[in-house]
């Protein structure tokens, strides 16, 4: 004889189980919507990191060379 308390059980947790699949879909379109908005694209990005990597090369070569100068003056 089956049990009318579980049959209950069954749809209530299928109840909470669909209020939770709401509840993550509402918290993707969430994260999807701060993404678009706050986020930056790799193609935006380029030609900050071109810029900041040819300033750290230009900086880093010129030290290189000062410190090979210092060092063939003094051989």
């Amino acid at each position: 004889m089956p049990d009318n308390n579980s049959n209950g059980n069954s749809k209530t947790k299928v109840a909470v189980m669909a209020n939770d699949v709401q509840h993550i879909k509402n918290e993707v379109s969430e994260i999807k919507q701060m993404l678009l908005k706050q986020y930056v694209t790799k193609l935006e990005f380029e030609p900050v990191k071109r810029l900041v990597y040819g300033t750290v090369g230009i900086i880093g070569g010129s030290i290189l060379v000062a410190v090979l100068a210092l060092v063939l003056r003094g051989a």
